[in-house]
């Protein structure tokens, strides 16, 4: 009886067994397709983020990618410095200095951030002043009341009192009413300065209003001067 338990058992394993016990269990061919993953990706160029208006400071740029495992890693830089919204970032690979000589040999690059300066857009008006900040020249807005435009100041000089100042949203505009003195006509100044698009002379009742168009989102100071008032962006 228990040889015909030992034969039978000796039958089952041979017929349960491979031929060759190192083998895979997957075929070379099941292989090949399970790593054989296509690649769709293209070279990187550039990218190029625009921030909001509201932007002031950058605090940190994290790039995400992929390893030749597959697996996804970060890797993020602390910077902490005041930017001008109005200029993109532009990410894109630059060669490094050191290795330049070696470029034919081996490519090694570094990814770095660069600013792109992109143009303003300015409203339609019905008169046009233009002026750079190193000129500083001011320019004629009504009997009496001057401006000089310099980079993020605008300054009135007057000797008309200040009755009010207000920011209104959506668009950005700071309104500024002054004591009238005189009779003005409603005119509109292009600037083309940012962040200074254009400026309206309103004429009112008691007072005469100015207001200044904006090209985004600001904060603003405004204080007395000798001969005037200065607005200064934040």
């Amino acid at each position: 009886m228990w040889k015909i338990f030992l034969l039978f058992l000796f039958l089952m394993v041979h017929l349960e067994a491979r031929e060759n016990p190192f083998e895979s269990p997957v075929s070379s061919a099941e292989v090949g397709k399970m790593t054989d993953i296509e690649e769709r990706s293209e070279d990187f160029e550039s990218v190029s983020v625009e921030l909001p208006s509201t932007a002031r400071i950058l605090k940190s740029v994290t790039v995400a990618f992929q390893n030749i495992d597959g697996s996804i890693a970060k890797e993020e830089r602390q910077i902490d410095q005041n930017i001008d919204w109005h200029l993109p970032l532009i990410l894109a690979p630059k060669a490094s200095k050191t290795v330049a000589p070696l470029l034919e040999k081996k490519a090694d690059t570094s990814l770095i951030t660069s600013l792109k300066a992109t143009p303003s857009k300015a409203t339609p008006s019905l008169v046009t002043h233009t002026n750079t900040p190193k000129e500083e020249a001011s320019l004629l807005l009504a009997k009496g009341i001057t401006y000089r435009v310099h980079g993020r100041e605008i300054t009135f000089l007057t000797q008309d009192e200040k009755l009010r100042d207000f920011l209104i949203a959506d668009p950005y505009k700071i309104v500024v009413d002054f004591k009238k003195s005189a009779a003005f006509s409603t005119k509109t100044v292009l600037l083309h300065q940012a962040p200074f698009v254009s400026m309206t002379l309103g004429d009112h009742k008691d007072f005469y209003r100015v207001a200044i168009l904006l090209d985004g989102h600001y904060r603003y100071d405004i204080t007395k001067t000798e001969s005037g008032y200065r607005i200064t962006l934040k």
